[in-house]
């Protein structure tokens, strides 16, 4: 039943981001409804899943919807909700089921310890949904994106294929002129938010204490400040 979009699409929509971010990790993640974050560098208009700014009570009963498409019948599916040991990883794991069971999906717990946690993954381990980040180590949608292209059996944890999406992460590799590159990567992240193999839930906050008197300071994704930008006021 999971490989039916309407269904990953539904559990998608059942998760309420806000709630995870703000009592879960009180600050330290913040909602995410794309694959590559906001303010990524060359990537000047970035795409959402569509029901971003839904209420999540309006998201349930459309994700109910979905699954009765989908001929899936309230109650009858059950899923296993795997992640690497960390309290923060279950008690988020433990509010997502409890989303879940808003929808009618009866969802359990598998904790794995985190030395072979990925290995087991990349190794094309059994599950039905897993826990799983990326930290980009530069500022472009490419490095988010490529993550899933069919090829990429270290990251791509669903084993998801598309055609479309591989062919156009291939055009995006040799277009020169950015803004046409952008477009293509938008293109491909379309594609993947509509077909959902992974669901976007959280992105990583970063925090900083400022002081009144600094100057200069302007928050970036990157987090890098420059010292000869920044000057202190006595």
């Amino acid at each position: 039943k999971l490989a039916d979009p309407r269904v990953r699409q539904a559990i998608s929509m059942a998760i309420d981001r806000d709630f995870l971010a703000k009592e879960i990790w009180r600050g330290g993640m913040i909602p995410g409804y794309s694959i590559v974050p906001p303010g990524i560098g060359n990537y000047p208009d970035p795409v959402f899943l569509e029901y971003k700014d839904m209420d999540i009570l309006d998201r349930e009963d459309a994700a109910k919807k979905l699954l009765e498409e989908a001929g899936v019948a309230p109650g009858s599916l059950a899923v296993e909700l795997r992640y690497n040991t960390s309290e923060n990883h279950k008690n988020t794991m433990t509010a997502v089921a409890d989303m879940l069971k808003n929808i009618g999906i009866t969802a359990t717990l598998f904790e794995m310890e985190g030395t072979g946690y990925f290995d087991y993954m990349k190794q094309d381990g059994d599950f039905d949904i897993t826990r799983a980040g990326w930290i980009g180590d530069y500022s472009d949608p490419q490095n988010f994106l490529f993550l899933f292209e069919s090829q990429n059996l270290g990251f791509n944890y669903p084993r998801w294929a598309n055609a479309d999406y591989d062919a156009l992460m291939k055009k995006a590799e040799t277009t020169v002129d950015l803004k046409e590159r952008a477009g293509v990567l938008r293109q491909a992240e379309e594609i993947f938010l509509k077909e959902g193999p992974a669901i976007p839930v959280l992105l990583h906050g970063s925090g900083s204490l400022v002081s009144s008197k600094l100057k200069g300071w302007e928050d970036n994704v990157m987090n890098v400040h420059g010292s000869r930008w920044l000057t202190l006021e006595q």
